[in-house]
């Protein structure tokens, strides 16, 4: 499979309801290994703006956009994205490719008109579009600076609302910024000779752009590593036995700041999701035993893998069902809800996302969060300690969570947040502490720490 393929396929597949890593892995070692960095770049060019190249599709085509052949608008969109971001690819060679995509395609008529479409429209955009899109970026208004950054219209307006108009532009503009990919080490892992090993390793030929080669660095934390690309995870030095994890530094922190905490061995973790937070703690703490729970059987699989990969296997027990009403085989003393959430401070990895999400969803995710945040607390042995957290930047998932919470309730009291070295967390509106997603390596990030009363 070529490049440009795998990336339609990738987008075929999101448009379905797939997440994009999940599509593009599913494909990857059908992509040809020189192809494989063009799949995941146009697949994310694409979906990291998607707003923008509707709305630049809708000013460059002579036809109005939804009388398009759905065939049509696969290829215009991944074009658009192409031909204006793609710095290590002719863009002839991209809109011949995707020419020859639709030169099959019949219109209402019977005629097969839609080629020379798809080739006056990407031309007219490599000319034209350039130039309107920096007018976008230079322009005061925040809604002109959200569409040429890829967020939607909504979401500057609830930043702004949450923030102020200054700092939601700066999130916005910290929207646009590229993401590499941060490693987590087991604690028995020399991190000095595991980024020697990268470092000589050849699995980042086709990571980066060719010629180009970058070495690992120190994280933020002892156990981290950054990298300056985004390989395949299970391509890297040492995968298979378990000596390193992906994770953002945003999720490494989150745990660190949990861990002095933890009292007993008994720990529940009621949203699990694929294990990346209970791997960390596993292998922390070596006589913790974990009960996770989760609402996708597809996800407990993962983390059983990833428990497995981990040699932490045994010291788990996993059950699949509604966090809401499942009752704990221990009494916890100690609980993590990483709730369910949109997603916000992840969306430059995950840009599927933010076209998936709503007002109306985000406020039904923020009711979902407080009825999950009241069971944990019932759920919790008096003297013991949860986290409440989340990868979402709006303070509606956040601190109005945890205050309405508060409000009900004189059973919690909060512990402080303490500040890591150097990561640049903040202290929250007036409970718990976030981070915004302010590198490559760190994602927007909200924790809130409780003891309950005894």
């Amino acid at each position: 499979m070529r490049g440009i393929e795998g990336a339609l396929t990738v987008l075929r597949d999101v448009e379905k309801g797939a997440f994009a890593a999940e599509a593009l892995r599913k494909i990857w070692h059908n992509i040809e290994p020189a192809e494989r960095k063009l799949a995941a770049t146009l697949s994310y060019t694409t979906l990291r703006k998607l707003g923008l190249w509707k709305h630049l599709l809708s000013r460059y085509c002579k036809r109005p956009i939804e009388s398009l052949n759905a065939a049509t608008t696969s290829v215009l969109l991944p074009g658009i994205a192409g031909v204006l971001e793609l710095e290590h690819f002719k863009p002839g060679v991209l809109v011949n490719a995707l020419v020859q995509r639709v030169k099959n395609i019949k219109d209402a008529d019977g005629n097969t008109r839609e080629s020379a479409l798809v080739n006056a429209v990407l031309h007219t955009v490599m000319r034209e579009a350039p130039a309107y899109v920096e007018s976008l970026r230079k322009s005061t208004a925040l809604r002109d600076q959200a569409l040429a950054a890829g967020v939607p219209g909504w979401v500057a307006a609830e930043c702004n609302a949450d923030f102020g108009m200054m700092t939601a532009k700066r999130l916005v503009q910290l929207s646009d910024t590229q993401t590499f990919l941060s490693l987590r080490l087991s604690p028995n892992v020399d991190r000095a000779k595991w980024i020697e090993a990268y470092n000589e390793s050849q699995t980042r030929e086709d990571a980066i752009s060719p010629g180009e080669k970058e070495p690992a660095r120190e994280g933020i934390f002892p156990g981290s590593v950054r990298l300056l690309s985004n390989p395949y995870p299970i391509d890297l030095p040492r995968y298979d036995n378990g000596e390193i994890a992906p994770a953002s530094e945003s999720s490494i922190w989150a745990i660190e700041t949990f861990l002095p905490y933890l009292q007993g061995n008994c720990l529940l973790d009621m949203c699990m999701g694929r294990g990346g937070k209970a791997g960390q703690l596993l292998s922390s703490l070596h006589d913790l035993k974990l009960e996770g729970w989760d609402l996708s059987q597809t996800r407990l699989n993962a983390a059983q893998r990833e428990f497995k990969r981990l040699g932490v296997g045994d010291r788990t027990t996993v059950t699949h069902g509604d966090a809401r009403t499942l009752v704990p085989h221990t009494p916890p003393s100690a609980i993590l809800l990483d709730a369910p959430c949109s997603g916000s401070g992840t969306w430059r990895r995950h840009p599927e996302g933010k076209w998936r999400m709503t007002p109306t969803k985000l406020r039904h995710a923020a009711s979902l969060q407080e009825e999950l945040f009241s069971r944990a607390a019932d759920l919790l042995t008096p003297g013991g300690v949860m986290m409440y957290c989340t990868c979402s930047i709006f303070r509606a998932e956040n601190e109005k969570v945890v205050g309405a919470i508060l409000s009900r309730r004189a059973d919690l009291a909060e512990i402080p947040v303490r500040a890591a070295g150097t990561f640049p967390m903040q202290k929250g509106k007036p409970y718990g502490a976030f981070v915004y997603p302010e590198n490559p390596w760190i994602d927007g990030f909200y924790v809130a720490i409780f003891r309950k009363k005894g």
